[in-house]
């Protein structure tokens, strides 16, 4: 997927600024491919990632409704205005690089207008959702607005809200109460049932 790091600096900023959107259609080519080549069964393909991975889970599911069958959005961006204006200052300028600057009215109607936040109406398939309350980088209320979102129009969106984490699980006894988690639901998801022991 073009802005993946490991294959050169030119091919790392494929996805800057306005070219972001590309990166999201990557994700919906990429499993065309390997549906047509045999080695995913698109039925039952499922997105998942975390922080700007969880963005991307937000975005495809919201562009390319039908694409997936299942979403897990680990502390994603949902709302690039709030996440670059709540920035440090040293992530502000690496982020001005990347994603323009948000102060200028060209990139705050970009990102308004290209926010998964706005477009939640769009997702059509259950979204496992999650975010550590602590988080610095991108404030838990996004989240809870895409939950509410999808919730209201009758799409199945659990949500994890881990008290003791900020921006990703660190401690162990998370990692193994979300992980148990997010197996069960994409087992429910793919006919399975609950983990058993």
């Amino acid at each position: 997927m073009r802005g993946s790091t490991g294959f050169g600096g030119t091919y790392a900023t494929l996805d800057d600024r306005k070219k972001q959107l590309d990166s999201v259609r990557d994700l919906v080519d990429i499993l065309a491919y390997f549906e047509e080549d045999g080695r995913v069964d698109a039925d039952y393909a499922a997105l998942m990632g975390g922080s700007y991975g969880g963005y991307m889970v937000n975005a495809v599911l919201a562009t390319y409704p039908e694409a997936f069958i299942v979403g897990v959005s680990l502390f994603g961006v949902a709302d690039w205005v709030t996440a670059l204006e709540v920035a440090s200052p040293a992530l502000k300028a690496s982020d001005q690089i990347e994603y323009g600057d948000i102060e200028q009215a060209e990139w705050k109607a970009f990102y308004t207008e290209n926010s998964p936040i706005r477009q939640a109406d769009n997702i059509r398939v259950p979204v496992l959702f999650s975010h550590g309350v602590m988080d610095p980088r991108i404030d838990i209320a996004e989240t809870e607005v895409m939950v509410k979102t999808l919730r209201k129009n009758c799409i199945e969106a659990p949500f994890i809200r881990i008290p003791d984490e900020g921006h990703g699980w660190w401690k162990l006894s998370n990692q193994l109460f979300y992980n148990r988690r997010q197996a069960e639901f994409l087992l429910e998801q793919w006919g399975g049932g609950k983990i058993r022991g």
